[in-house]
């Protein structure tokens, strides 16, 4: 244990199957606090690391709303719960309905915002505006809603980047520069006016991702990452901790705007110049909470006494990721070790090994989700896409 708890808080993370999920879920526990772990479906890695006292499999939240809060309501009341930690897209469908999940518990911390604020920093082209209303950098953009309008879009610069309004997690891109240039046909992308798309000029630079735990405004610790390997070119399986001022003041300039409360994450593209252009906003935990330390984590939470920054030059992996690039990519073999120089795992963490047993086990959920979609072919988008189908959110009205 990294530390005996001041007091013991009972905390539901929900979604225990991302790997930040696994990492925060086990932070808590050698912390000393009581995690109920929760997903749709019980090989979940996260639900079998030592972290979590129990756990729990809930409905859907992106197919069965309803029943998804009626298992969350009943887990808050079954195990007395003091804290409410949402690990991804599931924190919309929990927003949405606030008051219900907070009603007749005044004991319960409900850590995430709004939905309201949430959903304006979700939606890539409402996020774009917020930026440039709160003078951060960010690249020209036009909004496309027609197929006609995407094409007439990418037109206005010779190396371009557009994505889907609610895409995720590298997917729903499209480019015709860099590592990604043609692996989607624009006749493929049908942008309505439900599903935009936002279209910018591409920019050469290095990919940093930020991740924050802020309280009602206030950032209280915040770590930068680089990604020194990726998988397929899209989310990152190397998380290294980096220097950036930049980030931080981001950090800051958005939380008290919006008086955020919760975890909150960015992408940005960093040029040449030193500039961090805006990607997008995570309203949620991301891989930067791995570069911090167990006790850095649980006193963010629980009781801040300030702001912790963490350092540069601390390094995670997922394990399993690099050895499938490895064995896909045997000529990747002397770059991903280098990479992965003086890294630890986030799935395999001392005394915390079945997270990592898991997290292959959970490959029945691949099985579910093609079931589910009709789907008899594999892709990288898919591999990706099985993350989260059944937990994320499209910007469809939720009842």
């Amino acid at each position: 244990m990294d530390g005996p708890a001041t007091s013991v808080e009972r905390v539901l993370a929900t979604t225990s199957r991302m790997p930040f999920a696994v990492d925060e879920i086990h932070k808590l526990g050698v912390t000393g606090h009581e995690v109920t772990a929760a997903d749709t479906f019980s090989a979940s890695p996260g639900s079998h690391s030592r972290g979590a006292h129990r756990h729990v499999e809930v409905p859907a939240p992106t197919q069965h709303t309803e029943e998804f809060l009626v298992a969350v309501i009943d887990t808050l009341d079954r195990f007395d719960i003091t804290w409410l930690l949402p690990m991804f897209e599931e924190v919309f469908y929990l927003a949405a309905h606030r008051d219900r999940l907070a009603a007749g518990r005044p004991d319960l911390e409900l850590f995430f915002p709004s939905f309201d604020v949430l959903a304006r920093v979700h939606d890539k082209v409402s996020f774009a505006g917020l930026c440039r209303d709160l003078g951060l950098p960010v690249a020209e953009s036009i909004t496309a809603t027609s197929a006609d309008e995407l094409r007439a879009a990418v037109g206005r610069w010779d190396a371009w980047f557009a994505r889907a309004a609610f895409g995720r997690g590298g997917l729903d891109v499209i480019t015709n520069s860099g590592p990604l240039a043609g692996e989607t046909d624009l006749d493929e992308i049908h942008p309505t006016p439900e599903d935009s798309w936002l279209v910018q000029e591409y920019l050469k630079g290095v990919d940093r991702c930020s991740w924050s735990v802020v309280h009602h405004g206030e950032v209280v610790l915040h770590s930068c990452y680089e990604h020194p390997l990726a998988i397929d070119n899209r989310g990152g399986i190397v998380f290294e901790s980096v220097e950036s001022p930049e980030s931080l003041a981001t950090a800051q300039t958005v939380a008290r705007a919006l008086n955020w409360h919760g975890q909150l994450s960015f992408d940005y593209l960093m040029t040449g110049d030193g500039v961090h252009h805006m990607v997008e906003c995570n309203p949620r935990p991301t891989a930067g909470c791995t570069v911090a330390t167990a006790d850095e984590f649980a006193t963010a939470l629980f009781d801040p006494a300030g702001l912790v920054v963490v350092p540069p030059g601390r390094k995670k992996m997922i394990t399993a990721a690099v050895l499938r690039d490895v064995l896909k990519h045997p000529r990747h073999l002397h770059t991903d070790l280098v990479a992965t120089r003086g890294a630890t795992g986030v799935y395999d963490q001392k005394g915390d090994r079945l997270p990592l047993l898991y997290s292959a086990l959970s490959l029945q959920h691949v099985l579910h989700y093609r079931k589910e979609l009709g789907i008899d072919r594999n892709t990288r988008e898919q591999l990706m896409a099985t993350q989260f189908f059944d937990v994320s959110w499209d910007g469809s009205a939720i009842g």
